[in-house]
């Protein structure tokens, strides 16, 4: 009898994020803050004050107890979705490499190219990717 030399094992989609390998891609590891929600592969996020990673725009207090508020900055880009609803979860970000500008997802009203100057200071490089 013949052995079976072929089988399907899996399936990939493509979802356009990573717009090519020229800069290397690197991750590193994040907690993301409880509270934050379903975040979808793809998030920017930056650090908070307490060390923990939010999505970008986002207000949260300064720590001065006067009530000032400061929006969150970007850090880095979310590898997985994660579900941060009821708890903080351990995951990674990209920290470097060439992304796909439209895939970024940031919060509804925000912008990812108000963000652009500090990600390039960061490593992390955006482009527009034309769809075929």
């Amino acid at each position: 009898m013949g052995e079976q030399l072929y089988r399907k094992t899996g399936e990939s989609t493509p979802d356009k994020l990573i717009a090519d390998v020229s800069i290397p891609v690197t991750a590193k590891g994040i907690r993301v803050a409880k509270g934050e929600g379903v975040l979808k592969r793809g998030t920017l996020l930056g650090i908070a004050a307490d060390g923990t990673h939010k999505r970008t725009d986002t207000e949260e207090g300064a720590g001065t107890g006067d009530g000032d508020s400061a929006a969150i900055g970007a850090d880095c880009i979310l590898t997985d979705d994660v579900d941060a609803t009821d708890r903080e979860v351990v995951t990674t970000g990209y920290v470097t490499g060439r992304f796909n500008s439209a895939a970024v997802i940031v919060p509804e009203g925000k912008t990812v190219s108000a963000h652009e100057a500090t990600l390039r200071k960061l490593g992390i490089f955006l482009r527009s990717v034309q769809e075929y």
